[in-house]
């Protein structure tokens, strides 16, 4: 710690203003070091808490396993030892009284507590060492205090102590006996005595003692503590304090109260919230459902609608080429009714012309023999075919007179030298007509 982050005011957080008077006496050490046996609680009546904040370091013990590992989370980078201090080193039963530091290795002491004030205990095994084993580390170097608070057992943790290598400047002791105004340090006080110390103050509760070597410091620890150490109380000594604490403590509870009653409202809150935040969860799974429903149905509705697309599609290639092609037939009809209507006025033409030349009247001549030359091979190939003809003709008398006006033409048309008017085939249909038609007649 840094003169910069050391606090500017003393702050007690020991019970009889044990810390106090100390600091009045030591407060000119920069950096000191300190042993604090019997430590108990780091913060609750700690003689030790108030040097710690100015930089100060030390060695705590501790035998009661609870309030080892307190100091241990709170102290870092100071030493905790775990065990029992007496004359002799082992094994001891400790009688640990729980939150309280009334936890002692005098069995008469833990039955009292326990008869008159109805403190239960729990026996513990512990290990135990001397003052010169536990501290050899620190032989020949500053302490600039020792406290021992040990319930009864201060004279047999100071008869493990070597005086010799170890001579802290001031050592305190409890006085009295546990949860009394008795007096009770005669053997703490002759061996002090014996080591060289020298009796300085008494509180009430505590013995000052100073090294002979340091005897400058007892005036310092001669007047109890008063407005012109210039500290303040902690608010967590026990005794000093308790009507603080009990305000302070009111205090709490009426906050504790409150905020139980505002715990409730907000769980109550919660509640209403969860169950708000469930129904909302129902009807969104329900949306949800709903909205996949929908979904499916679009999607259905896409494919449907891809397939008619594309039906569309087909509907409309399949009419292009259906007024292509109903183009194409009025393109063909219109030229059919084109060359039609040529065809008419060419076959107008052409009868006229052919009307108005004598070609008409000619052309069904020519057809006409034409068929009466067809009509005399057939006769002459089949008699049948032959007489029926003939019966035929008989009965038609204008017929027999064309035919013989026709038989006389041809006839003096075939006695007329190099006429060419009719074929030879012509006029030997004729004849045979001519003669079929005479035997006919001669009968």
């Amino acid at each position: 710690m840094t003169d910069d982050t050391k606090p500017e005011v003393f702050t007690s957080y020991a019970q009889n203003f044990e810390d106090v008077v100390l600091w009045r006496a030591l407060k000119h050490v920069p950096v000191g070091l300190y042993i604090d046996i019997g430590a108990q609680h780091p913060v609750l009546d700690s003689v030790s808490k108030a040097f710690y904040e100015h930089g100060w370091r030390g060695i705590h013990v501790e035998p009661v396993p609870h309030y080892a590992a307190m100091i241990r989370e709170d102290r870092p980078g100071e030493q905790v030892l775990q065990v029992a201090l007496s004359e002799q080193e082992g094994v001891m039963e400790l009688y640990v009284i729980g939150n309280s530091g009334l936890s002692t290795g005098v069995k008469a002491f833990a039955e009292l507590h326990q008869e008159k004030h109805g403190f239960a205990h729990e026996v513990i095994q512990t290990p135990v060492l001397t003052m010169k084993t536990a501290f050899a580390s620190l032989a020949g170097r500053d302490v600039h205090w020792l406290k021992i608070d040990v319930e009864g057992f201060e004279e047999q943790v100071l008869r493990g102590w070597d005086s010799k290598t170890l001579r802290p400047w001031i050592i305190v002791i409890e006085a009295t006996v546990p949860m009394s105004t008795e007096l009770r340090y005669e053997g703490a006080d002759r061996v002090l005595v014996d080591s060289g110390y020298e009796f300085a103050y008494f509180d009430g509760l505590n013995r000052f003692y100073v090294a002979a070597e340091h005897r400058e410091l007892a005036t310092k620890l001669q007047v109890p503590p008063n407005v012109f150490d210039e500290a303040q109380l902690s608010g967590l000594s026990g005794t000093w304090c308790v009507g603080a604490v009990a305000r302070v403590r009111a205090e709490m509870q009426d906050a504790v109260n409150q905020l139980s009653t505002l715990r409730d409202q907000a769980i109550a809150k919660v509640h209403h919230a969860e169950e708000r935040a469930l129904q909302a969860e129902a009807k969104a799974a329900q949306a949800e459902a709903k909205a996949a429903l929908v979904e499916a149905r679009v999607v259905q509705l896409n494919a449907q609608t891809a397939q008619s697309e594309a039906r569309a599609s087909q509907a409309d290639v399949r009419m292009g080429r259906a007024e292509e092609r109903a183009k194409h037939l009025e393109a063909r009809v219109a030229l059919a009714e084109e060359r039609a209507r040529l065809a008419e006025r060419t076959l107008g033409r052409r009868l006229i012309t052919a009307a108005r030349d004598g070609r008409l009247l000619e052309g069904g001549k020519r057809r006409v023999k034409s068929a009466l030359r067809l009509s005399a091979t057939a006769v002459n190939r089949s008699p049948a075919l032959g007489k029926a003809a003939r019966s035929i003709i008989g009965l038609i008398p204008p017929l027999k007179r064309r035919l013989s006006a026709v038989l006389a033409t041809e006839s003096t048309t075939v006695a007329t030298p190099g006429s060419d008017t009719q074929s030879p085939d012509t006029l030997i249909t004729l004849r045979q007509l001519a003669q079929s038609q005479r035997g006919q007649e001669s009968p």
